[in-house]
């Protein structure tokens, strides 16, 4: 198993923000914090955070 170093962070999002973070986590079934990870990680792949 491949051991990744993880940091406790807080972010301050507005209320709407995380209820679709958090609707979003529970329709893919993963947590928020594996959710933003992922988004991330996609933004970082692409190169951008717009549309291409």
């Amino acid at each position: 198993m491949i051991d990744i170093k993880k940091k406790n962070i807080t972010l301050s999002l507005p209320i709407e923000t995380n209820d679709k973070l958090e609707k979003l986590a529970k329709k893919y079934g993963m947590t928020k914090s594996g959710l933003v990870n992922m988004l991330i990680n996609q933004v970082d792949e692409a190169g951008t955070i717009y549309r291409q």
